[in-house]
């Protein structure tokens, strides 16, 4: 504490004794406060301990629960956990989703999903789905070669019209990646164009905005195409049980796994 200020003989407090009386005084009121700030974190503290405390009893309630729910349910089973992020697998089932004569037994269905998900770019420089005409003859293929020796994850054949899609849920683009393919594509078809299907949902580095060129993101954008929309889009319109299970699966992976938590539900 202090010891008052110091005075000269006839009473008066010197200017030395003045400013340390100051400063005791901060520094009373300095000390106070920290105690009061010690007394409230007590209080925090114990209040926490105690709200903890009882919520043990309910977190084991939903994890006994959880498991009984397993049981019958499998909630946390995915198919689609197995593959370890491997890029050809994943362009393998979205090749056989697009395929007319594709094991899902649905025809030409989720091709025209999938052309009518590239419409909702609105991009004018993406040919839209009307100018395919009849989608029966489609072709599609998995690592089509180009002539400078690399491979198209995915490419759709409808005529003599070109679609390049280029997967990429986990990986960036390699240098130059998908300007050549867009340049070996056009070589066929001047209006094809490639679509690059972004796991990070970042655009390509090497092609033009305003070129044929479209990035789909795994998850959701608002007025944008994605593979989650297009993969709802699917099972909502699937008429085979069996394949509509399969997506919900896919569905809810690409959510898990690609922050689509703000999707649509199917």
């Amino acid at each position: 504490m202090g010891t008052g200020p110091q005075r000269v003989k006839d009473g008066t407090p010197t200017l030395e004794g003045g400013l340390q009386s100051l400063f005791d005084g901060l520094a009373d009121m300095l000390e106070k406060e920290q105690e009061v700030q010690r007394a409230d974190e007590a209080k925090h503290r114990a209040a926490l301990r105690v709200f903890f405390a009882g919520l043990a009893p309910a977190i084991e309630v939903a994890v006994n629960a959880q498991k009984v729910l397993d049981r019958v349910a499998a909630t946390k089973f995915s198919v689609f956990h197995y593959f370890k992020e491997n890029e050809n697998l994943v362009s393998g089932i979205f090749a056989d989703l697009l395929r007319p004569d594709g094991r899902h037994g649905q025809g030409t269905a989720f091709l025209r999903l999938f052309l009518d998900e590239i419409d909702r770019g609105d991009k004018a420089c993406i040919r839209k789905r009307g100018a395919y005409g009849s989608l029966d003859g489609c072709s599609v293929y998995t690592e089509y070669p180009t002539s400078s020796g690399r491979r198209i994850d995915i490419l759709i054949k409808l005529g003599d019209k070109w679609i390049g899609v280029e997967n990429k849920p986990w990986a960036y683009e390699q240098p130059n990646q998908l300007r050549d393919y867009l340049e070996f594509l056009r070589r066929r078809d001047d209006q094809a164009c490639v679509l690059y299907l972004s796991g990070s949902g970042e655009r390509s580095t090497t092609i033009e905005e305003d070129s044929h060129y479209l990035t789909i993101p795994y998850g959701y954008r608002q007025r944008v195409p994605s593979v989650a929309h297009w993969v709802a889009e699917c099972q909502r319109r699937c008429e085979a049980d069996k394949v509509r299970w399969f997506l919900k699966d896919l569905h809810e992976y690409i959510g898990r796994m690609f922050y689509a938590e703000a999707a649509e539900p199917p």
